[in-house]
């Protein structure tokens, strides 16, 4: 099954969301492996090649349950990777489903948390009509939790001990968070909006 068309531009014009291809899978398995990507994420593994990436991004790709989207960055005019997000465990029958997000550690720091969940979450919101998205993160991840309750002011919703098992054996206490259609409309994409104000808009795009 072939990889969804959508794009999707923030209004910022810094960061575009477009449907994963093989040209990224090299640079994917780097993201996936990366010490500072597994910190708080280290069921992902320590290694990867890059025709593992590509394998595993033609099986999502086959999931109509999953919809990935690559991070496409500009700053400066020039275009990079810088990460991946989008959606899974969609519920269509309850109109709701998870997103999770990893940014290259070298773009840390940039803003690019806020705007490529305010892309995501608009298109969710705004474009699919879902009516509630849910977001988890390791407890101890505090940089994490804090975007969710500060930056976002999304809910936390459930506190659950011992439930992603690390290759040491060690297991380790998980965070959920939700919006819901109304929030998002009400406050949380106004707080995003004016967390991102000062960004100025890209132009003159370029490959890197």
């Amino acid at each position: 099954m072939p990889q969804h068309t959508v794009t999707l531009e923030s209004p910022w014009k810094r960061v575009r969301l477009v449907p994963p291809t093989s040209s990224d899978d090299e640079i994917v398995s780097v993201c996936r492996t990366h010490p500072t990507t597994r910190q708080f994420l280290q069921f992902l593994p320590e290694h990867m090649t890059k025709e593992e990436a590509g394998l595993r991004r033609e099986m999502r790709a086959e999931d109509k349950r999953i919809m990935d989207f690559h991070i496409h960055f500009t700053e400066s005019g020039t275009i990079r990777f810088a990460g991946m997000t989008g959606y899974f465990n969609l519920d269509e029958g309850n109109e709701s489903c998870e997103v999770g997000m990893l940014i290259m550690p070298d773009l840390h720091g940039k803003n690019l948390a806020t705007e490529v969940f305010y892309t995501l979450l608009q298109y969710i919101f705004e474009v699919r009509n879902l009516h509630r998205v849910t977001f988890e993160t390791e407890a101890n991840n505090v940089g994490m939790r804090s975007w969710f309750e500060k930056v976002a002011g999304a809910r936390l919703e459930a506190e659950r001990k011992e439930v992603w098992k690390y290759p040491t054996g060690v297991f380790v206490d998980v965070r959920g968070y939700a919006i819901l259609e109304g929030e998002w409309k009400n406050h949380i994409k106004v707080r995003l909006e004016e967390r991102l104000k000062g960004i100025p808009k890209e132009n003159g795009l370029k490959a890197a």
